[in-house]
């Protein structure tokens, strides 16, 4: 690829490393307790059960959150980045442009899309009902479907974007910046210093201009047609007529936002790179940055049984926010390994996935 990608799961498996050879093949019960120990995620409910998925295209089932079991049958050995569950039906994406469809809660799952040429891995997906969903991933790859996915409509963000909430004036004078991002920036395309007509600002605006094609990490469905993406490089979008048409803008903070959570009262929250937490009560218009405490990525959320929204991250971070007053309450581990997603069992007990697999808090 001609850029790094800034996603939960190229991050996660380089520090996962490679896995160790077997001199034999392992048993039935030792491949689910690896794969439930290997690197997952994502993780789901579906209805009493919870559904996750990682590397090597493992997807494992469990009715209680501790004792897993893997699929009968996965099509792909591509790593599965995403799942979601919707009219009783999941849909899993993943590396290679892969999408696979399960309708037995998880059993057997059939194959929908895989174009490993592309070279492009869906980050996230999100069905609003048992038809009709979308799938976002790298180099502002967007599809959708309004059959299932039977068929996929494959699209590029920037044929979707009709307008813009940017200043570019803003964002150009920013560039400076950039530099204390380290690896987020460094392949940003400022190269043209010695060029006697070179002006940054207009290097900036050319270089960013592409904005349209950069990583989508995060689709958030706010209900009566409105939607927001979450993407690298402090950009993001936002649709008001169901995705058929998205607004760009930008969030105050410069760096990759990887996830989105709407709390109750039509508020949202990004989070993100370097424990980045902003926060916006009218669906985009304005940001504020909120001090999480936090200088880890924070990687996954969701919102706990009380309302109040739970992000994970490097670290073993568990970073809860409190909603009514705007505090953070942080729980993490520095020597402990990476979370990336986690969800709410019906006794209220965080069921998380990451570096080293799947745990029960």
């Amino acid at each position: 690829m001609s850029r790094g990608i800034c996603s939960v799961a190229v991050s996660l498996l380089l520090l996962a490393g490679s896995v160790h050879a077997q001199n034999s093949e392992p048993r039935p019960a030792d491949k689910v307790r690896l794969a439930a120990e290997g690197l997952v995620l994502d993780v789901t409910r579906a209805g009493q059960r919870l559904i996750a998925v990682g590397e090597r295209g493992h997807v494992l089932r469990s009715g209680d959150g501790v004792t897993w079991e893997q699929a009968e049958f996965v099509p792909v050995q591509a790593t599965l980045t995403r799942v979601a569950f919707a009219g009783g039906r999941l849909w899993a994406v993943g590396h290679d442009s892969t999408i696979i469809h399960s309708r037995d809660l998880g059993r057997t799952w059939s194959l929908q899309h895989f174009e490993p040429e592309w070279e492009k891995p869906l980050l996230d997906v999100h069905f609003f009902n048992a038809n009709d969903g979308i799938a976002v991933g790298a180099y502002g790859l967007f599809m959708r479907t309004s059959d299932a996915g039977r068929n996929w409509e494959i699209l590029n963000m920037a044929d979707l974007v009709t307008s813009e909430a940017i200043d570019w004036e803003e964002a150009a004078q920013s560039a400076d910046d950039f530099d204390e991002f380290g690896d987020e920036f460094d392949d940003f395309g400022f190269d043209d210093e010695d060029d006697e007509f070179y002006d940054a600002a207009m290097d900036f605006d050319r270089g960013c201009y592409e904005f349209m094609e950069c990583h989508l990490n995060a689709v958030l469905d706010l209900g009566n047609g409105r939607q927001m993406i979450a993407a690298e490089r402090g950009y993001g979008f936002r649709s008001t007529d169901s995705g058929e048409t998205w607004e760009s803008f930008r969030f105050p903070y410069g760096g990759s936002m990887f996830g989105l959570l709407g709390i109750g009262d039509g508020s949202i929250l990004a989070f993100g790179l370097r424990g980045h937490v902003q926060y916006s009560s009218d669906f985009g218009d304005n940001w504020e940055i909120l001090d999480s405490g936090l200088t880890s990525n924070l990687k996954g959320g969701a919102i706990d049984p009380q309302g109040r929204p739970m992000m994970v991250g490097a670290g073993a971070a568990r970073l809860q926010f409190n909603p009514v007053d705007r505090s953070f309450e942080l729980r993490e581990d520095r020597l402990g390994g990476a979370f990336v997603s986690v969800v709410f069992d019906d006794d209220g007990r965080m069921i998380l996935a990451g570096q080293e697999g799947l745990s029960r808090e």
